[in-house]
């Protein structure tokens, strides 16, 4: 699970992911006949923008790690190319070497001022599954893994998050509670209680 707390900075790709694979099972599971005609049509607007945003925001490659490492910032207006006013600087320095030049990925979760560079397996996938990744991401995806696959294979076969938390940043999260070892499925995640 992602750490920050999605009440406050947006919601994570596991979950945006599986919110877009529920709107897909419902429109699948209702009838256009009697009531059903109208919550579709709320669902496929749903989806629309749903798949808009992610796809659009939360999509990073190689080209799009450039275009956010070049953001201006505090652009404020419908014309504003750095839509979160993400500053560059906080692009961690681990992404410009996990990041190949063939794949890409949906990324943890992206707010104001504040994108969660990390991968996580679980959204990724499902996104892959649901058709909310284009099948061009969904095949960057797959190359992502590929060339990436001493990073991203560990024990379980394939490891939830990279790169996991680890020594003080580890600690400060979790409490130090050892059921959230690093590369387990909680990563030292935060379960917030709201």
């Amino acid at each position: 699970m992602i750490i920050i707390r999605t009440g406050i900075y947006g919601y994570p790709i596991e979950i945006q992911a599986l919110f877009f694979f529920a709107l897909r099972c419902a429109q699948q599971m209702l009838k256009p006949d009697g009531g059903g005609k109208e919550f579709i049509e709320r669902i496929d607007k749903r989806i629309s923008a749903l798949s808009f945003h992610i796809q659009s925001y939360y999509w990073l490659d190689f080209t799009q790690l450039n275009n956010i490492y070049r953001y201006r910032t505090e652009e404020y207006s419908h014309t504003a190319v750095n839509k979160f006013n993400v500053i560059p600087d906080s692009i961690p320095d681990w992404v410009f070497d996990f990041m190949p030049l063939r794949g890409g990925y949906f990324i943890g979760n992206v707010s104001p001022a504040r994108m969660d560079f990390r991968w996580f397996l679980v959204g990724n996938c499902i996104a892959i599954l649901s058709s909310l990744a284009t099948p061009g991401q969904a095949t960057a995806i797959m190359d992502l893994i590929e060339e990436r696959w001493e990073d991203l294979i560990g024990e379980m076969p394939l490891k939830i998050t990279y790169p996991a938390l680890e020594g003080h940043q580890w600690r400060i999260v979790t409490g130090c509670d050892p059921k959230n070892t690093r590369w387990s499925y909680h990563n030292g995640g935060s379960w917030p209680g709201e």
